[in-house]
């Protein structure tokens, strides 16, 4: 995807990871916080995660077509300046997915058991001690995912705005 209503799809697309992302791993957090929480907006929150994921990837593919195309027109000098940026964007794409991945076992885990012990009937509402750190291990991995994905889309968010607006602020005095 080259172009969307006939502008650069890239500087439109990456505007859904940086939206969506940062608020996913906010509703991990939350739903950490407050237990009852995972139960209302898991949906939503995994909703976000892989829309941003999803928005990521494009975002990403977008980028390099239009690298090629700017370095159709400007040269390879000029592309060579993109590459910090775009690796960054290749790294963000990356953690967004494995972020993703993780958001789906940390919403998808819980789910399961709640439905398989509804049909088991289980006079057990305490959770075994294998469930609970189950549970600890999928809970840290997916807030390290959350803050890595954080991190890596302001960090190539940064370096892209930079490459694009550092001259011009430059050459204005602003």
């Amino acid at each position: 995807m080259d172009t969307l209503f006939g502008l650069p799809a890239h500087p439109l697309l990456v505007h859904i990871p940086i939206v969506l992302l940062p608020l996913a791993a906010i509703g991990v957090i939350a739903m950490l916080i407050k237990p009852t929480w995972h139960r209302r907006y898991r949906w939503v929150v995994l909703g976000m995660g892989i829309a941003g994921a999803l928005g990521a990837t494009l975002a990403a593919q977008a980028g390099e077509e239009l690298a090629n195309r700017v370095e159709a027109v400007e040269g390879r000098e000029s592309a060579a300046r993109w590459n910090h940026h775009a690796e960054l964007g290749d790294t963000a794409r990356n953690v967004a997915l494995v972020f993703a991945i993780a958001l789906a076992v940390f919403v998808l885990l819980p789910w399961w058991h709640e439905r398989r012990t509804r049909v088991e009937d289980s006079d057990s509402t305490e959770p075994s001690r294998q469930r609970r750190v189950v549970t600890l291990v999928v809970s840290a991995v997916v807030v390290l995912a959350a803050a890595g994905t954080v991190v890596t889309i302001v960090q190539a968010g940064h370096t892209g705005s930079k490459s694009v607006w550092e001259a011009y602020v430059r050459d204005t005095g602003g």
